[in-house]
């Protein structure tokens, strides 16, 4: 019962972390969907159901678990679609969708602690790789990958949202698409081998056994054995004791296959008019959303526009922080921050209701958010991007970009397979 959760900070400089987090044994699983919730207990074997807010429920069962186990905590993902309820937008229909799985779900543990790395750790560092536009049409191409979205309906979809944007609806908005395919490769293996190859400041691996619970109404809800690999390089946010910071990414290009040509490509990102002003878009929208909990005259931008490395692209990120007020707890931030402005775009709640228009499947656990809290109150979460879901031998991954105004739908196209590359191209050995 339950399943198994691992979490690894890869970049021992980045700052975001430097150690893994050690689960000790776990209590038991926590899954809701929409405002009906299951805790199953793996002390007694019992399930404790319900209806109402799914997160302010597991903070419940977490600090109950704390009365006799201090250091108690728990480990798991939101997916994109709970956010929905908690923007005002209705959920779209995803009952038909292979790839389903609970909005909520979390093992909790006696105990979580953070671990020294392991000793050689030090070494492993972002390596550059480029990808050219031939190879990158060949990955998606494939025989082994199926597209959700094909190349016409993606250039099509980028015009309409630029349209929306000239209109004035909306200033920015991050279209997504997914790929499936099949893999005999298990779940670990694929999550330690994306881990060396392309380290990330966020490396997750969970595993939630097949779910069913019976409903007051007489009804089940079945899921089956999902297991998550997750190779993010953002950060959602952090709670320390009153301190919550966020590290949005906005803005993306290939590395370059030479160092000069590495250095030039930085340089073109960090001067990109685009890449800039979408990153400031998501900054200030973080802000606000800071705002929402934060004492007064505590949000700070601490960094505006900062390069970060990964194995084949460059990133632009800011870093945000503020004082919560002593009375605000860590779902309360979920569900104000939640989802995270750069994978949705601004204004929030409209970006979400035309993606929800454009996208033919649920993003799922991609863009919703994976990491842990603690019976304390503290927290750590990842944006979950890099993320790929495998139900049986089935994969889905998703690529995706914010779209602005002077978005070129060609490149923005092209953009959203660099980012998948590497794991597209491990998936198709």
């Amino acid at each position: 019962m339950g399943g198994v959760a691992l979490l690894q900070s890869r970049w021992l400089k980045s700052g975001l972390g430097q150690s893994d987090i050690v689960p000790g044994r776990c209590l038991g699983r926590f899954a809701s969907a929409g405002d009906r919730w299951v805790f199953e207990s793996n002390r007694d074997g019992t399930n404790e159901v319900g209806q109402g807010e799914p997160l302010s429920q597991l903070d419940r069962i977490v600090q109950t678990a704390a009365r006799r186990h201090p250091q108690a905590g728990a480990i798991g993902y939101v997916a994109y679609e709970a956010g929905y309820a908690w923007v005002g937008l209705a959920s779209p229909e995803e009952n038909t969708d292979p790839f389903r799985v609970p909005q909520v779900q979390f093992l909790v543990f006696d105990s979580l602690r953070a671990a020294e790395p392991k000793r050689g750790l030090e070494s492993v560092k972002p390596r550059g790789k480029a990808y050219s536009r031939d190879r990158l049409l060949a990955l998606v191409n494939s025989s082994d990958v199926h597209r959700t979205v094909g190349r016409g309906r993606y250039l099509d979809a980028v015009r309409l949202i630029k349209k929306h944007i000239r209109a004035g609806d909306i200033y920015q908005a991050n279209y997504t698409q997914a790929f499936d395919m099949s893999t005999a490769r298990e779940g670990m293996e694929i999550y330690r081998d994306l881990a060396a190859s392309n380290p990330a400041p966020f490396a997750a691996y969970l595993r939630f056994h097949p779910l069913r619970w019976d409903l007051r109404t007489g009804e089940s809800l079945v899921f089956p054995e999902v297991e998550v690999i997750s190779n993010s390089p953002e950060r959602f946010w952090k709670k320390t004791g009153s301190l919550i910071e966020t590290r949005p990414i906005k803005g993306t290009i290939a590395r370059g296959d030479t160092s000069q040509a590495d250095r030039g490509n930085r340089r073109q990102l960090l001067t990109s008019p685009k890449d800039r002003a979408e990153l400031l878009m998501i900054t200030d929208l973080e802000r606000n959303d800071l705002g929402r909990f934060a004492e007064i005259g505590s949000v700070k931008v601490q960094a505006l526009r900062r390069t970060r490395a990964c194995s084949s692209i460059w990133h632009l990120e800011s870093v945000v922080t503020a004082q919560a007020h002593s009375d605000v707890r860590w779902h309360h931030i979920m569900q104000c921050m939640f989802p995270g402005g750069s994978i949705t775009g601004a204004p929030k709640r409209r970006a979400m209701e035309i993606l929800r228009d454009l996208e033919p499947v649920p993003r799922g656990v991609y863009c919703g958010t994976i990491g842990w809290i603690s019976a304390a109150g503290d927290a750590d979460f990842s944006i979950a991007i890099r993320t790929a879901v495998k139900v049986g031998k089935n994969v889905r991954i998703f690529g995706g970009g914010g779209i602005v105004a002077d978005s070129d739908p060609e490149a923005e196209y092209e953009e959203s397979l660099v980012k998948i590359a590497p794991i597209l191209e491990y998936l198709c050995r």
